[in-house]
């Protein structure tokens, strides 16, 4: 009997791979022989991915099945817009983009007043707002372009643009390009500046959009009014006060609010924008790693290593970034030693095991989390000794599908 099962898996796997053979050479055949200039991927890199997944590799291989499982449930599912259902935000418009606080809970000495904060602890009632309305189409679009990419199926590309238009560009259902009714806490008329920090859930939805260039069925002119859309948001960012006050927090939100709005601005093609958040990176570095590699804003929260690597993780973000700009922040080191590597190094043992974090920690860190940061950091650094680390963390995680396929780590890493 079990001789009989492994025959029948080895030629399920076996077929896998024939048909994405068959894909892989019809992709090759009718997609355009150009080099798309992603800004957190590698679009240089792409031929050697596709080159890997012909030729067997495996952990390519089970990115894109992953993704082509995505893709195909997709295609069975409606378009999502920011419109259609949900409450109203308290501006009345539902092009305004509303969702709620995750760390906001009832009051159980006043269940009908405002909400009380309760750090690190997720209010699951948070999901019946866009919050999962923006995940579905930031799912959406990350699965169905590279389903395209990778094997030229363009009924997935077709699909993706379907998303993109309803999402972003079309006036009946589409999002305004602020959030400024992001993380609304119950009870409270505050606008919090947090919900700037949600929308870089759009992050990959950017490079999606770079690799449909190369698709006839998403038009000059898709492309430069999506490419407006992020310039407003980005001008959104810098002028409203709740963009302003977001700019202005000492921790990782500010740190996620530079990654942004450095990204949205190289995609809208501000360039001067993004020059001036990089030229202030390094005294936001100064500011946020001490001398031994701590970094104490994360420190005073109920996750203090989740949030400290989470913070390294825009830093590395940002840094990786600047590079399109010809900005060295890696190279970054104050005179008492601070920097972005410092910051990687300290969390290393903790993250690892080989000591224990002597700081709250409600519940152990992701390592999901953690391969992002270490899949970066060798990118980053440009060294290897960050993707062996990789491999250290329990289960060797991975970094998503989409990182895989289009920010792979050098051949041999």
């Amino acid at each position: 009997m079990k001789a009989l099962f492994k025959i029948h898996f080895h030629y399920l796997f076996l077929s896998f791979l024939l048909i994405l053979g068959m894909a892989f050479t019809f992709a090759q055949n009718n997609l355009p022989n150009t080099t798309p200039r992603l800004l957190l991927g590698q679009g240089d890199q792409l031929p050697r991915v596709k080159a890997g997944l012909a030729a067997g590799n495996p952990d390519l291989v089970a990115a894109l099945k992953e993704i082509l499982g995505k893709a195909d449930a997709s295609l069975k599912q409606p378009v999502v817009n920011v419109v259609d259902e949900g409450s109203l935000p308290p501006s009345g418009d539902p092009h305004d983009y509303y969702s709620y606080s995750p760390y906001w809970w009832p009051n159980p000495e006043n269940p009908d007043g405002p909400y009380i904060w309760r750090d690190g602890e997720v209010n699951p009632d948070r999901n019946t707002s866009d919050i999962s309305r923006i995940e579905a189409m930031v799912d959406r679009v990350t699965s169905l372009v590279p389903a395209w990419y990778f094997t030229g199926n363009e009924r997935y590309a077709e699909s993706a643009v379907e998303q993109l238009r309803a999402w972003f560009l079309n006036p009946a259902t589409k999002m305004n390009p602020n959030v400024q009714f992001g993380q609304k806490r119950r009870g409270h008329n505050y606008n919090s500046p947090s919900g700037v920090l949600e929308a870089w859930r759009m992050r990959w939805v950017i490079d999606c959009a770079i690799l449909l260039e190369s698709f006839p069925g998403w038009t000059d002119e898709d492309d430069e009014a999506l490419r407006s859309w992020f310039s407003q948001f980005a001008t959104w960012m810098v002028e409203s006060p709740t963009g302003i006050e977001e700019s202005m927090q000492p921790n990782n939100h500010g740190s996620w609010y530079n990654a942004q709005l450095i990204l949205y601005t190289l995609y809208g093609k501000n360039l001067n924008l993004a020059r001036k958040q990089l030229d202030d990176m390094p005294a936001r570095i100064f500011s946020q790693v001490f001398i031994d590699g701590r970094q104490p804003q994360e420190l005073i929260r109920t996750r203090s290593l989740n949030y400290s690597i989470f913070n390294a993780r825009a830093l590395i973000t940002v840094a990786r970034l600047g590079r399109h700009l010809n900005y060295d922040l890696f190279a970054y080191r104050s005179l008492e030693g601070r920097s972005i590597r410092l910051a990687v190094d300290y969390m290393t043992p903790f993250i690892l095991g080989e000591k224990e974090w002597p700081i709250v920690q409600l519940r152990p860190h992701s390592n999901g989390s953690a391969a992002q940061l270490y899949w970066n950091a060798a990118k980053g650094f440009q060294e290897g000794k960050y993707a062996n680390l990789l491999r250290k963390l329990p289960e060797s995680p991975l970094p998503s599908p989409i990182v895989q396929l289009l920010d792979p780590l050098p051949e041999g890493w």
